[in-house]
């Protein structure tokens, strides 16, 4: 771990490497560091419970975690506790660039040059397919609501900013945009049928402001909802005439 970070990631230093998370307080106790690095299954102290250790005495530390173990309970304890990221094994040298360089983001202002690692195990893969499945799942259902991707982060205890990451990582869409698109193809389905009205249509699907819904709906389609309606309503007249003229 140490030769990957000093080859690929030259504005980080590890400066001490703990066996146990007790000897990770007891450096933290006396040396600054920047960013903690810590697999979970650890004799005396694992990393979840340093994590907490960490939290409970009020330091701001950014703390990855990462583990061999892919269940969903694990990521959810890690984060709720205030992880800044929940990673898997095996090592990804990409990843872990790509870790540690957005972990810049979190850090005090004073600690982003020369950062120092306190490096208890390998950063790896970042994995999260359970957590955003469930969302997925949730929003299917139930996308007519008005939410947001910090209802999903209180509800499910993970900081805000980690789960839009996450959420984009695994759908490769934003949380809004993936909302919306579902509320489109459920407006095109409405509009299809032909039993409801424009205003109701927006409301069915979560659009009080009828303008605002026909905004989105052209930047998705391409045009209007009365527009797409009329295009539908043709297409139907075209394949009537197909049918009468093959009865002929």
């Amino acid at each position: 771990m140490k030769k990957v970070i000093k080859r690929d990631c030259p504005d980080y230093t590890v400066t001490a490497v703990a066996k146990d998370g007790k000897q990770a307080i007891a450096y933290l106790e006396k040396e600054k560091f920047d960013i903690v690095i810590t697999d979970i299954l650890m004799p005396h102290m694992d990393g979840l419970q340093l994590l907490q250790e960490i939290r409970r005495r009020g330091w701001k530390i950014p703390v990855l975690i990462i583990s061999a173990h892919s269940e969903f309970e694990y990521a959810k304890q890690a984060v709720h506790y205030g992880a800044f990221d929940y990673i898997l094994k095996p090592l990804n040298r990409t990843l872990i660039r790509s870790a540690l360089e957005r972990a810049k983001s979190v850090m005090a202002p004073a600690s982003r040059t020369g950062e120092d690692v306190l490096n208890m195990a390998t950063v790896s893969q970042t994995q999260g397919k359970e957590i955003v499945e469930m969302i997925r799942r949730s929003l299917q259902v139930s996308f007519m609501n008005n939410w947001s991707i910090s209802d999903y982060s209180e509800q499910l205890g993970y900081n805000t900013s980690y789960l839009s990451r996450l959420f984009k990582q695994e759908t490769g869409k934003g949380f809004v945009h993936y909302l919306t698109e579902l509320r489109m193809e459920a407006a095109q389905k409405m509009i299809q049928d032909g039993k409801l009205s424009m205003m109701e249509i927006a409301k069915q699907i979560g659009y009080k402001d009828y303008r605002h819904f026909r905004k989105l709906f052209k930047q998705f389609t391409g045009t209007g909802p009365k527009e797409y309606q009329n295009t539908q309503n043709r297409g139907d007249l075209v394949q009537q005439e197909q049918a009468t003229e093959t009865k002929r």
